[in-house]
């Protein structure tokens, strides 16, 4: 792995990465494509302020680009943007310079989401469960679409390494809300009898984890999720705030109908169902490679909250 590409270089996995890489004596070169330039500076860096969705195979053809992470995602939903073109239109762009460009390797950020929040989800969902993500939640219905786009590539694309990890919730001192913005409202919610775990994984373990499976050139697809849970309303407890409880279809119709008079973008209704049921995926695969955790899911939340509950910060 010497001359490496990272779409979305300046969003929060991009930049641990971008650090990982720099420190990196095989790694010569960065290329970096984002709208705006990454908060971290690399004298390996090259920086590209390009739209992902623009042509990027001149860009990895020059720099002789032999692996590519493809960061690039944005959050659904966003005012103002369609955020589903951007993602699929980036996507198919990322996999065209891949394949003008011959790269060795290919990596893919794909989410838990794409396994949908569902009473009838195994204990333990392993990496061969079918693809359904949860109706009216933009966010992991494209992330399956992408993916979808990528397993298309490596079967047509065998000689090439392509690697997907469908990753839980990511936190850490750095990581910003996303999909913990729950615990940050004046008064945080539950549904009436439902208490679902919650799976995490550690900032660093995650981004040392790409690294490395893109390094050793780890083909298919990984589960990312730290060992153990925590159950949703302790996270909840947790914050010291008061919390509202309501039957599912209460929250279902108060949710819809804000988020349709845009009073609240933060989820539209599919986003309830996980404060329903669990997504706890099964990191046995990753065992196998040897790859360890430095945190499990209650240390990491630990370290996440701490942080963002420190006087001074946002919901401190």
């Amino acid at each position: 792995m010497e001359n490496v590409a990272i779409t979305g270089i300046s969003g929060y996995l991009g930049t641990q990465i971008l650090k990982l890489l720099d420190k990196d004596p095989d790694v010569k070169t960065v290329v970096g494509i984002d709208i705006k330039p990454p908060g971290f500076a690399s004298s390996k860096l090259k920086f590209h302020s390009m739209d992902v969705r623009q042509p990027m195979a001149e860009v990895f053809t020059r720099n002789k680009v032999d692996s590519a992470f493809h960061l690039a995602f944005v959050l659904p939903p966003k005012m103002g943007v369609d955020a589903h073109e951007i993602n699929i239109t980036g996507s198919q762009s990322f996999l065209k310079a891949c394949d003008a460009a011959s790269v060795e390797a290919l990596f893919y950020q794909s989410s838990h989401t794409v396994y949908g929040a569902w009473a009838d989800n195994p204990a333990l969902i392993t990496e061969d469960q079918p693809l359904r993500p949860t109706p009216n939640f933009p966010y992991g219905q494209d992330k399956a679409e992408v993916e979808l786009l990528f397993r298309e590539y490596a079967k047509s694309h065998p000689g090439q390494s392509v690697t997907i990890v469908r990753v839980v919730s990511v936190v850490g001192p750095e990581a910003g809300p996303s999909g913990l913005n729950v615990l940050f409202m004046p008064i945080t919610i539950h549904v009436c009898g439902f208490n679902p775990a919650w799976q995490f994984i550690f900032e660093d373990d995650l981004a040392r984890l790409d690294v490395t499976l893109v390094k050793e050139r780890r083909s298919g697809i990984f589960n990312a999720g730290a060992d153990g849970e925590v159950p949703y309303r302790d996270m909840l407890k947790a914050t010291g705030k008061p919390s509202l409880g309501l039957p599912s279809a209460v929250w279902k119709a108060l949710i819809g109908l804000s988020w349709s008079l845009h009073i609240q973008r933060k989820s539209p209704s599919g986003g309830l169902e996980f404060m329903r049921y669990p997504i706890i995926v099964s990191n046995e695969k990753l065992a196998k490679l040897g790859f360890k955790f430095t945190m499990n899911s209650r240390e990491a939340i630990k370290s996440y909250m701490d942080s963002k509950m420190s006087p001074g910060k946002p919901g401190g």
